[in-house]
C-alpha cells in the first residue's frame, strides 16, 4: 500500500514537468509467489498438499511477471498514449480453490486451499510474513485493489496475458515443486502419432523423429488412406519404426483409436482438405484435441496452429477485408482463423500442449517466383522474367504505373526445419508445455527472395569453395542454365490473378504479411534458433537445394 500511495503521489507531483512522461504499472498477486511464500506444502505423510493464504473466498487478480517483457516495451514505444496512466495489470481473476484444483489436476496430487486469518498468516515461518499477510488482505479487497484485464490485454495485444494454468505448465519443472514433493511424471515420450503424416508438415515431423539420435521413436503415421502412394512412401522411410494408421478427421472415434497407446501427438489440419470451410477445419482439430484429453496415455500434444488474423485485424486496425469460405462464412483469413479458434479451445482442456506457428514455407518460393520464359524470335535466346508483387503504398513503382508501390516482406522458413523442432519439443516437453512458438528464419522482401534465387540458380558467378585456381574452372551452374534473367514489379492483385492457386486467400495472406510489425510480434528468429540451432536461413537453404530436380523444374531449368 505504501508503494501504491507513492506512485499516485509521483503522478501528481510530476504531471506538469515539461518533457517528462510517467506511467504507473500496478501489479496484482504474481504467479511466482506459488514457488515461494504460497507454494503448496505437504503433510507429514505427503498425502495432501495445502496452499495457505489469507485471501478468503475472494477471486483475486493474478499476473505473470514475465509478461512485463511485453507491457513495458508497449508503453515505451508510445509514451504519450500512456502518460499519466496507472495501468493496473491483470491476466485473470481466480480463487485459491481454483488454483489448488489446477495444481491437483497437473501433478495428480491432493492439493487443497487452506484459508488463514490475517493473524495466522502473519505468524507463518516465512520471510516477511506480517507484510505478506497485509498484502494478501489488501489484494483480497476488490474495492481497494481493482485491476483491469481488458486494459492489460489491449496493451499486450497481440500477445495474451499468461493465465495461471499456462504459467504452471511452463514452470512445472521448477526445483521448488520437486523439493516439496510435487513433480510430474518424467517418463520420456517414445511413441508419437503424427496426424497428416503424408502432408509437408507431417512428413517433416516423421523424418525429424526418425533422425533424432537421442531415442528410437515408434511412429504412427495417421492418414485417411493408408494405401496411397504418399502413405507408402512414408512407411518405407523405416518400416521397423513406422506403422500406418487409418483415421478420418470427421470421425471422432477413429481419432480416439489413433492416439490411444501413444505418448505424444503431432496435429496439423488442412483447410483445403476440409473443403475450405472454417468451421469444418476447426472441428477436425477439436476431434483430435478431445481424443488426446480423453486418452489414458497421451502426455503431450504439439499443435501446428496459426494466429487469429480476424482478431489482429480488428484490434490493430490492419485494414483487411473479410473474405468468405466455401460455406459463405466471413473471416479475415479463414485458414488462419480456424486453427486459431481450435488453439483457443485446446487451452481450455486438461492437456499438456505446445503451439507452433509456421510461416510461409521456403519451398513455396519456387512456385511464387516461378518465372515466365520468353524466347527471342530472332536469336532464340531465353529470358526468364520473375514478377515481383508490390503493394499500394510507398517504394518502387510498378512498370507503366505512376502509383508508388511498397514491397511485401514475407516471413519464411523451410518446412524441413519443423521436424527437428517438434523432436526437440517432445524431448523436453515439460519445458515447452503451454508455450506458443512462432517459427521463422527470415523476414524477406520478394525482391530479396528473387535476387537470392537468381544468384543461386541462374548466375554463373557462383563457384565451388576450394583452391583459388579451381574456382575459375568449376562453376556450380549446370549446363543449360540461362544467363539472362529479368525482374519486373507488378501490382500485387495482378500477380495473384496470374497464379494457379486460390487467389483470394493468397492475396489476403500477402496483405497480412505486409503488416510486418504485427506479424513479428508473434514470430521470433531468436526463439526459433534456440529451439533449432541448425535452422537454415533462406539463402543457405537455397544453396543446399540448388541441384534439387523438382525445384529446378519449377524454375524452368533442366
Amino acid at each position: 500500500t505504501t508503494l501504491f500511495r507513492s506512485g499516485k503521489y509521483a503522478l501528481k507531483l510530476l504531471e506538469n514537468v515539461e518533457g517528462l512522461t510517467l506511467t504507473l504499472l500496478t501489479l496484482p498477486f504474481l504467479h511466482s509467489n506459488f514457488v515461494a511464500s504460497t507454494i503448496p506444502l505437504p503433510n507429514n505423510g505427503q498425502t495432501q498438499w495445502s496452499i495457505s493464504a489469507c485471501f478468503g473466498d475472494s477471486a483475486i487478480d493474478m499476473f505473470s511477471v514475465s509478461d512485463l517483457a511485453y507491457i513495458v516495451p508497449a508503453v515505451l514505444n508510445n509514451p504519450m498514449l500512456y502518460n499519466g496512466y496507472d495501468i493496473r495489470v491483470s491476466a485473470e481473476k481466480i480463487t485459491l480453490d481454483e488454483v489448488a484444483k489446477i495444481f491437483a489436476d497437473l501433478f495428480g496430487k491432493d492439493v487443497i486451499y487452506n484459508p488463514l486469518t490475517v493473524e495466522e498468516m502473519a505468524e507463518m515461518d516465512i520471510p516477511g510474513a506480517p507484510a505478506f499477510a497485509q498484502m494478501c488482505q489488501f489484494l483480497a479487497n476488490e474495492e481497494q485493489s481493482s485491476h483491469d484485464i481488458d486494459v492489460t490485454e489491449t496493451v499486450m495485444f497481440p500477445r495474451k496475458p499468461q493465465l495461471f494454468k499456462d504459467w504452471l505448465l511452463t514452470h512445472s519443472d521448477d526445483p521448488a515443486f520437486e523439493k516439496v514433493g510435487l513433480a510430474l511424471d518424467g517418463t520420456d515420450i517414445t511413441s508419437v502419432a503424427v496426424f497428416g503424416a503424408t502432408g509437408m508438415q507431417g512428413a517433416s515431423v516423421v523424418k525429424g523423429l526418425l533422425a533424432d539420435t537421442r531415442k528410437m521413436y515408434s511412429i504412427r503415421a495417421v492418414t485417411r488412406n493408408t494405401k496411397s502412394e504418399k502413405a507408402q512412401a512414408i512407411y518405407n522411410l523405416d518400416p521397423d519404426r513406422i506403422s500406418l494408421v487409418q483415421a478420418d478427421f470427421d470421425d471422432a472415434k477413429s481419432c480416439q483409436k489413433a492416439v490411444e497407446g501413444v505418448d505424444g501427438v503431432f496435429l496439423n489440419t488442412d483447410f483445403y482438405s476440409a473443403g475450405m470451410d472454417l468451421e469444418t477445419e476447426e472441428q477436425h482439430a477439436k476431434n483430435v484435441i478431445d481424443a488426446c484429453e480423453a486418452s489414458n496415455t497421451v502426455k503431450h500434444l504439439v499443435f501446428s496452429t496459426l494466429e487469429s488474423v480476424e482478431e489482429m485485424n480488428r484490434e490493430l486496425d490492419l485494414g483487411l477485408d473479410d473474405i468468405e469460405d466455401s460455406s459463405g462464412k466471413k473471416s479475415a483469413l479463414p485458414q488462419f482463423d480456424s486453427k486459431a479458434r481450435a488453439a483457443a479451445y485446446a487451452r481450455t482442456k486438461k492437456l499438456s500442449c505446445t503451439y507452433v506457428l509456421m510461416p510461409v514455407y521456403s519451398e513455396s518460393f519456387f512456385e511464387l517466383m516461378a518465372p515466365e520464359v520468353r524466347v527471342d524470335e530472332e536469336t532464340g535466346e531465353k529470358t526468364h522474367v520473375i514478377h515481383i508483387p508490390m503493394g499500394k503504398k510507398k517504394g518502387v513503382r510498378e512498370e507503366g504505373s505512376d502509383e508508388e508501390e511498397e514491397e511485401t516482406r514475407v516471413m519464411c522458413m523451410s518446412v524441413e526445419e519443423l521436424g527437428p523442432a517438434v523432436a526437440n519439443i517432445f524431448d523436453s516437453y515439460q519445458v515447452y508445455a503451454g508455450h506458443e512458438i512462432g517459427l521463422v528464419t527470415d523476414f524477406v522482401t520478394m525482391s530479396e527472395a528473387a535476387e537470392m534465387i537468381e544468384d543461386v540458380f541462374f548466375s554463373n558467378n557462383n563457384k565451388k569453395k576450394g583452391k583459388k585456381e579451381d574456382q575459375e574452372e568449376t562453376p556450380t551452374t549446370p549446363p543449360g542454365t540461362p544467363k539472362k534473367v529479368e525482374k519486373k514489379t507488378v501490382a500485387k492483385d495482378t500477380w495473384v490473378e496470374k497464379r494457379d492457386t486460390h487467389a483470394k486467400d493468397l492475396g489476403q495472406m500477402f496483405r497480412y504479411y505486409s503488416k510486418t510489425d504485427a506479424v513479428k510480434k508473434r514470430r521470433s528468429v531468436a526463439k526459433t534458433l534456440d529451439l533449432v540451432p541448425d535452422a537454415r536461413p533462406l539463402r543457405k537453404w537455397l544453396e543446399e537445394n540448388r541441384d534439387n530436380v523438382l525445384f529446378r523444374q519449377k524454375l524452368g531449368l533442366r
